[in-house]
Order: structure tokens, then C-alpha cells, then sequence
């Protein structure tokens, strides 16, 4: 499989531009760790988000299967039962990290594809995070130059490494090269419904936007 992307970053569209401008300023920061480890891979980040028209599905699905791993950039809606587009994210990251880790890839034992990084809403992660994952809490953030302090830089710089180890063993053990993204779908937002249910903080409530 070609033009693998380091990650794919799974955020909230609510279309304030406030709120997009720190999603922004965070990955501005990983792109540059990222530059040094692996300067020919993407992040694929849905900056300007979809327009009308788009197929949504098909080509997130397609840009999420060629990423080694996913970084989610997590507030309390992030799993929204009226915008599940996020939770389908994650869930889709879920059954390609089934797929990708075992036997053949040993230097990921006990590591996952998904890397939670809180930035508002700590409490409100899903215990099937907070039990078994290791997440970035970034709640002490402010405005989008906090990101630049030492303090974030080197968690930011961690963060890289670690993709980068993702990505390196599974390019060693040939998984990219067995994946037909063309054919990845999301799961139907029916077979989600239950669990989203569950681990969404604010119930029905939302805002406008992916």
C-alpha cells in the first residue's frame, strides 16, 4: 500500500473557529515532530472539513485505513449521539487495530493504534480508554501558543515517537501492503447506536457540525 499517512487526526468539527484554531496550533506542533521521523508520510487532517457533496464515508474510510494510527483530539463531543462521525472514527480505527496487531507484528505487543489526547473533558473519556490506554492530557491549555511552551513540545515530541514506532513495525511486518483501503467502510451508525449510548457524557444534546 502506498502513501501511507503517519496518522489520522479524528476531531470535532462544531464550526467555531476558535475552537478549530487549537486542533490547528496542536497539529501544527506534531507536523513538525513528525518532519524529522517520517518527512514523507501525511497527516491527514480534515482541516477545511468535507464540503456538500462530498462522499464522507468513502473517502475518510479510505484516508483512515492508510494511516498507521489514529491521534484523537478529545472533547466531552466528541462522542455525540446526534454527530456520531467521530465515535464511527473510532470504531473503524478499533477494527483495523484488531487486524493490524498480533502475532506478526511483535514490537507492538501491548500497544495500541489509538492515541487519546484530552484537551478539554478528561472526565468524560470512556472508561474503555481510561482503563486500558495511556492519554495526553492537555486540560491545562489556555490558547493556541500554550502549545508551543517546552512543556507541550516535549509531550507533542513523545507523541511522534510514538507513532513513528507504529509506524515502522507495521511496515516491517508487511500489514500495509495487505490492506485493500479501497474496499474500508465505517461501521452503519445502527450498530454503534448502543454503545454510543453508553459512553456519551451529554446524552442527545450536540452542536452543529461534524
Amino acid at each position: 500500500m502506498n502513501n501511507v499517512n503517519a496518522c489520522f487526526v479524528s476531531y470535532r468539527h462544531t464550526g467555531d473557529p476558535d475552537a478549530h484554531a487549537f486542533v490547528t496550533a496542536f497539529v501544527r506542533q506534531l507536523k513538525k515532530q513528525l518532519m524529522w521521523l517520517l518527512p514523507n508520510s501525511n497527516i491527514c487532517f480534515d482541516e477545511k472539513a468535507l464540503k456538500v457533496g462530498d462522499q464522507y464515508n468513502e473517502e475518510l474510510a479510505f484516508q483512515l485505513c492508510q494511516s498507521a494510527c489514529m491521534v484523537m483530539f478529545f472533547s466531552p463531543l466528541h462522542f455525540d449521539l446526534r454527530h456520531p462521525y467521530c465515535a464511527l472514527e473510532y470504531q473503524a480505527m478499533l477494527r483495523l487495530e484488531e487486524q493490524r496487531l498480533g502475532a506478526p507484528v511483535a514490537d507492538l505487543r501491548n500497544k495500541g493504534l489509538i492515541f487519546p489526547v484530552a484537551f478539554r473533558g478528561v472526565g468524560c473519556l470512556p472508561s474503555e480508554i481510561t482503563a486500558f490506554r495511556q492519554y495526553e492530557d492537555f486540560e491545562h491549555i489556555v490558547c493556541e501558543s500554550d502549545f508551543e511552551q517546552r512543556d507541550c513540545q516535549a509531550r507533542i515530541k513523545e507523541l511522534a515517537n510514538q507513532i513513528y514506532l507504529r509506524f515502522v513495525a507495521l511496515s516491517k511486518a508487511g500489514v500495509f501492503n495487505k490492506m485493500n483501503c479501497s474496499q474500508f467502510r465505517f461501521p452503519e451508525k445502527g450498530e454503534i447506536s448502543g454503545w454510543l449510548m453508553q459512553v456519551s457524557p451529554i446524552g442527545s444534546f450536540g452542536m452543529p457540525g461534524r
